[in-house]
């Protein structure tokens, strides 16, 4: 069952990944360069600027959420009403605590942009809800 857990960390991570990407392209709002931004980590910011190795810790990161996520959910045993919404609020918190990751770099918005704020809680309200698709409940 924790194939699951992993093809919906890709593909929720693709998903989300696109979103991000097109709202960059129309808005120019940097929010698919902050999802990838890896510029305050010291090992990892020889890649900035190489995106396709960004975008693969990208989905490494979504996928490594999501299995442990899944793991968490089997543990507490919720419904699946319950287990959906505790996915969506789970893909909200990790925005809210991502974004503020923003000063530590120039290449991502600015921390009091409201218009890149929604924008990225969007996206991950989008991951949330496709990756709460992918776990399977009876009840």
């Amino acid at each position: 069952m924790k194939w699951r857990a992993f093809i919906g960390g890709i593909i929720s991570g693709i998903i989300m990944s696109v979103f991000l990407k097109g709202i960059e392209e129309l808005t120019h709002l940097r929010v698919y360069t902050l999802l990838l931004n890896v510029d305050y980590i010291p090992l990892l910011k020889r890649v900035t600027s190489n995106e396709p190795l960004e975008l693969i810790l990208h989905l490494i990161v979504a996928v490594i959420v999501s299995v442990v996520w899944f793991v968490v959910l089997q543990k507490i045993n919720l419904t699946k009403k319950k287990s959906r919404t505790a996915t969506i609020m789970m893909a909200m918190c990790i925005g809210l605590l991502l974004y503020p990751s923003t000063i530590m770099t120039e290449r991502t918005p600015s921390l009091s942009s409201l218009s890149s704020l929604g924008f990225w809680l969007l996206g991950h309200l989008i991951f949330g809800m496709l990756l709460s698709l992918f776990y399977k409940r009876d009840k």
